[in-house]
């Protein structure tokens, strides 16, 4: 779900994102604000008449001024990553909060990825504290500041639950990961994650309010999806990625039309394709050209790809404007644990397999992995394709 978002600046290269849900959100975020607003206000001896603008106004502003902070609180999640040699993928603003995509935690830098984000936040407040204190800022600026740090305060201490996949659950995991081993200590930390999901929906339910009970379906689905995730990995884990791989693929030539491509896909019950650099000559009606003697790979393109364009009506002109630019690549001999992160978590559809001279071979979709699992499931074989 995280890919649908509108990206509205990079930072370090890494695309930001608004989901469609933060705007719906907000306007409940602007009431909620403004009601602390008030109750802090009242608590300093404020009174409403004594206030230039409305508790209403603070609300919103304090909203914009709370994604900003957990965008600042997800970018130290990401800079920590990046230091380590881990691509982030992208950052998703959404209704309860932000989801920093990583292509693959470091396991011996996990813990540490997963507390920047809390410190940040605790920053956050402290300064925002300091300023209500130090600054002579007017009676209602100094309100919003300590009703602001007390907000990420909150945050900071609410991601510290050790509630997988909050970034308490991944401190512990991480924690836990030299003494346990990855599957065991993920099953701990999704398991105490799952438990308290279920204390927030009750304490929502009992309590009439419906954001825990929408954080208790997320951190839910979150410790379900992370362990149905390391499940595969450990099963999975010493295989090599060809095993899965399909060859299944044709060639495609940037400057051709997608729709040309998908009939040529589905008339030969191909996958996908290679896209050739445009630059080669010569032509042929079934995708192949003669002639030209240079043939560049410049990437790959899935049905899926083509589906996604051709449906929404106005597709580009060509393959290359099809064609993504962040398909994940991996060699045949390669680990199949280490490569189905992007699959599983639906942020690509295909692993590119090369072979040793770094030209594609095939794909692997989560179509393959999945047909894998269920035969070593049916089979209770303990490693897939072994």
């Amino acid at each position: 779900m995280f890919d649908h978002g509108l990206t509205v600046l990079r930072i370090r290269g890494i695309p930001i994102r608004l989901h469609i849900t933060l705007l719906i959100f907000l306007p409940y975020v602007a009431y909620a604000a403004a009601s602390q607003f008030s109750v802090v206000a009242s608590s300093l001896g404020i009174s409403r008449e004594a206030l230039r603008l409305p508790p209403l106004a603070w609300g919103g502003i304090l909203a914009v001024g709370l994604f900003v902070a957990i965008l600042a609180h997800e970018l130290a999640h990401s800079f920590v990553a990046l230091r380590n040699g881990v691509r982030v993928r992208a950052i998703t603003l959404m209704m309860l909060g932000g989801v920093s995509q990583i292509e693959r935690d470091d396991p011996e830098h996990e813990a540490w990825m997963a507390f920047a984000g809390p410190l940040m936040s605790f920053g956050i407040a402290l300064g925002s504290y300091a300023a209500y204190r130090l600054l002579p800022a007017p009676a209602e600026v100094g309100a919003a500041l300590l009703a602001f740090a007390i907000t990420n305060a909150i945050i900071g201490a609410f991601n510290l639950l050790p509630a997988f996949p909050m970034d308490g659950g991944r401190v512990l995991r991480g924690l836990l990961l030299r003494r346990l081993g990855p599957a065991r200590a993920t099953r701990v930390a999704t398991t105490t994650g799952k438990g308290m999901a279920v204390a927030f929906g009750l304490l929502g339910l009992l309590s009439w309010n419906p954001i825990l009970v929408l954080i208790a379906v997320f951190v839910h689905m979150g410790a379900s999806a992370e362990q149905a995730r390391a499940s595969t990995r450990e099963l999975l884990r010493g295989v090599p990625l060809g095993r899965f791989m399909t060859d299944r693929l044709g060639d495609a030539y940037a400057d051709e039309s997608p729709r040309a491509v998908a009939e040529r896909l589905l008339r030969d019950n191909l996958i996908g394709a290679r896209v050739i650099d445009e630059s080669t000559d010569g032509s042929g009606g079934d995708g192949s050209r003669g002639g030209g003697e240079r043939r560049r790979e410049i990437g790959v393109v899935t049905v899926w790809d083509l589906v996604r364009q051709l449906g929404r009506g106005a597709a580009p002109a060509t393959v290359g404007a099809v064609m993504p630019v962040d398909v994940p690549r991996a060699h045949a001999d390669d680990d199949a644990s280490r490569s189905i992160d992007a699959l599983a978590s639906g942020e690509a559809s295909a692993v590119a397999v090369l072979d040793g001279g770094e030209h594609v071979i095939g794909l692997v979709t989560a179509a393959e992995i999945q047909r894998a699992l269920a035969l070593a499931g049916a089979l209770g074989a303990p490693r897939a394709g072994r």
